[in-house]
């Protein structure tokens, strides 16, 4: 134990006063002794509850601190929470609204890139490949997305009339099998981030699109996912 300044004063103002108290009344050396040991004993003994209450104190205070952080730190994390759950309610509507705005698209890839504008040669690939006529009313919107890259064509925009033409269009996409030409639908970037992780776990084969939505085909069972919460819960 470590005797600090305010101890040691203390053990020799007892000694002190112990050996005047023996002289006084001519004790012998023996109880001198003694009597010196019990008044150093009884202030080591005091100093060391006095310490010990002192520590205590503080413990308590500490905790008591402690808790009052850790509720703060916990109330905190529950309003992290709840902030960050309405953030995703938020951005999901905002995706919904987004993807409402779309529905009536369809981007085109791998169609050869000609002289011709691209509202032609969407009109052609359709009536030569899929039977269907498209008047220049029937396209609101047509244009190629991109820079211009000569390895490879450049993808189609296309915002039609009417949601009723772009499903009839959509239905008949496999027409164009062994064209290597693809028609998808317009999907926000959540969505095509979600579809292509779909893609990568499930495979092409087992996940498409509809009217925006996501479907996956997993175990003969046909789920749709919005976000990736439910996708997770997609269990392969």
């Amino acid at each position: 134990m470590v005797i600090t300044r305010e101890m040691r004063d203390e053990i020799e103002l007892a000694v002190s006063k112990a050996v005047s108290e023996s002289i006084k009344r001519e004790i012998n050396v023996k109880e001198i002794i003694s009597k010196v040991t019990q008044a150093i004993t009884k202030t080591i003994s005091d100093s060391l509850s006095n310490l010990e209450k002192a520590v205590a104190e503080l413990k308590n205070k500490t905790e008591a601190e402690n808790k009052k952080l850790q509720d703060k730190v916990g109330k905190l994390e529950q309003e992290m929470k709840e902030v960050v759950k309405k953030t995703n309610i938020y951005e999901e509507k905002l995706d919904y609204m987004d993807q409402n705005t779309r529905l009536s698209n369809l981007r085109v890839f791998n169609l050869n890139e000609s002289q011709e504008e691209p509202r032609n040669e969407i009109k052609n690939l359709f009536q030569s490949k899929m039977a269907i006529t498209l008047r220049d009313e029937d396209i609101n919107l047509c244009y190629r997305i991109g820079k211009k890259n000569d390895e490879k064509p450049r993808g189609i925009f296309i915002k039609l009339r009417s949601l009723d033409l772009k499903q009839n269009v959509y239905s008949k996409k496999k027409l164009l099998k062994g064209t290597g030409v693809v028609i998808r639908e317009d999907l926000t970037k959540t969505r095509v981030q979600l579809l292509n992780d779909s893609i990568e776990k499930f495979g092409l084969k087992n996940v498409w699109t509809e009217n925006g939505k996501i479907y996956i085909n997993h175990n003969n069972k046909v789920t749709s996912i919005r976000n990736k919460i439910e996708f997770s819960k997609v269990s392969i």
